[in-house]
């Protein structure tokens, strides 16, 4: 089977399972212009074509506002044609969220990555609210939901991860993850065979950040004992026995 027929397959698994699309659907997809979110983009405006029914689609690129070269500002000339290219409208919003984690960061009152993650949010919750956008796409994937359930649990004391589909404020909007079954480096791959216009991070704090710790942390202890135990791990969330678990 081909990479192409792999991901549609998982892709539409889960859209199936877990009930990602209706009828009329008005769908921001968050549009980082990582692999992930690249991948995001061609399989949901592809899907388009596949279903009898109509949504909408909006891919939003949220610019950071950290301090870039001349590579970053045409690379999202290269999204913009990406997503015209899909028939699929695209907006830049610039934000000075990226400002705002460096000067938590420098004043030691915040973590950077809570204080842009949470402003990232933000935007993208204003935006739906303010356009009737009913769900919001976003590009984790099936090592997303293993990282954060570590995360979660080692840092949080808590057993939880992201969900493939999450309601918000009360039914009024829904997040919505596609790629929840589909591997980092299927993706990678994906996007590199098909050439699609990667977009680097500009975030200074990209490389040091626990999310990072955590999955190198993974590869290179917890993977190595077996090949069986990324996919044991991943199915382990799903299969969980409460009836075993202390009160």
């Amino acid at each position: 089977m081909s990479l192409y027929h792999r991901l549609k397959r998982l892709i539409g698994r889960a859209l199936h399972k877990y009930e990602m699309l209706a009828p009329g659907d008005r769908i921001l997809i968050a549009l980082s212009g990582g692999a992930d979110s690249l991948v995001l983009t061609y399989f949901l405006a592809e899907w388009r074509r596949k279903v009898k029914f109509e949504y909408e689609l909006l891919a939003v690129h949220l610019d950071m506002g950290f301090p870039r070269g001349k590579d970053y500002d045409e690379g999202l000339g290269k999204l913009e044609a990406f997503c015209k290219d899909l028939e699929v409208p695209f907006r830049l919003i610039k934000t000075d969220c990226g400002i705002q984690a460096m000067e938590a960061a420098d004043a030691g009152t915040a973590s950077p990555c809570f204080v842009c993650s949470w402003h990232r949010r933000k935007h993208l919750f204003r935006l739906a609210g303010e356009e009737n956008f009913n769900k919001i796409a976003f590009g984790h994937h099936r090592d997303d939901l293993v990282v954060t359930f570590f995360l979660n649990m080692c840092f949080h004391g808590e057993l939880s991860t992201i969900l493939p589909v999450q309601e918000m404020f009360g039914g009024k909007l829904y997040l919505i993850r596609p790629l929840v079954l589909v591997e980092k480096e299927s993706l990678k791959a994906y996007a590199q065979k098909e050439g699609f216009p990667i977009v680097e991070n500009p975030c200074p704090f990209s490389g040091e950040t626990r999310r990072v710790f955590m999955e190198r942390w993974l590869e290179e202890h917890l993977y190595t004992i077996n090949p069986k135990v990324r996919g044991s791990v991943f199915r382990a969330i799903f299969n969980w026995r409460p009836e075993y678990l202390p009160r």
